[in-house]
């Protein structure tokens, strides 16, 4: 791949239960799966967009020895066959088996892999030679939120799943917090054509913010790290 494809190159970081498909707190059983309503939609718009996607997904209940790790891979196959049935290619999928707490014997690890750590993002970065700064992260939860932030992504948080840690993050927003997928889309479409008119510099000075929120419908939530200074065209 040259520096060129690299550097154009966009990913999607999509956490798993809950953002994909339903969250039944213990999800492994191929009986269980069942797509969030959507996810295919929101997905569509966004390969449309020239944006792939790796699943990052923390799946503890290996380590604790509810299921196996094949029981994981069976389930994760068949949702990226569900998604690819619908036209959705999913690049590659990352996950940590590891539990700190209640782990079973090599599973019971502190690594670098559990979200909020970024090991897997830094991992599928090295894999496929991307610019962390151009992705984004989805998530339902807390944690990826600080998953995406420690990772250096955008952050979204979609409000599909079971939003169950705030009180072991508290203070913790994302850059976005939006219903679903499909509005998650239209966010991110937003905001890369707001930067391809920035690239080819055609904003009309001064350019107001205020008003690209207002016209994305204000879904953008508060950061616990500096925001990027709004873009201005010469005075």
């Amino acid at each position: 791949m040259s520096s060129t494809d690299s550097k154009d190159r966009r990913v999607v970081f999509l956490d798993r239960d809950g953002v994909l498909n339903v969250d039944r707190y213990l999800t492994y059983r191929l009986g269980q799966l069942e797509l969030v309503d959507g996810a295919v939609e929101g997905l569509s718009l966004l390969q449309a967009l020239g944006f792939e996607f790796i699943i990052v997904t923390n799946q503890s209940a290996i380590g604790r020895g509810l299921y196996l790790e094949e029981d994981m891979h069976c389930f994760n196959e068949e949702l990226c066959a569900r998604l690819e049935e619908s036209g959705i290619r999913i690049t590659d999928v990352f996950f940590c088996p590891h539990d700190p707490v209640f782990g079973l014997g090599d599973y019971k690890r502190d690594c670098a892999c559990r979200k909020p750590n970024p090991g897997m993002f830094f991992e599928a970065a090295d894999k496929h030679d991307l610019e962390l700064s151009k992705c984004y992260h989805i998530g339902d939860k807390r944690v990826d939120v600080m998953a995406g932030f420690n990772a250096g992504c955008r952050t979204i948080l979609v409000e599909t799943g079971i939003l169950d840690d705030e009180h072991k993050y508290p203070g913790v927003s994302p850059d976005i917090r939006v219903k679903d997928l499909p509005k998650a889309a239209q966010v991110i479409a937003g905001e890369l054509a707001l930067e391809r008119m920035r690239d080819r510099d055609v904003f009309v000075p001064p350019f107001d913010s205020s008003i690209c929120a207002k016209l994305l419908g204000d879904h953008r939530g508060r950061s616990t790290r500096p925001r990027v200074k709004s873009v201005r065209g010469a005075s």
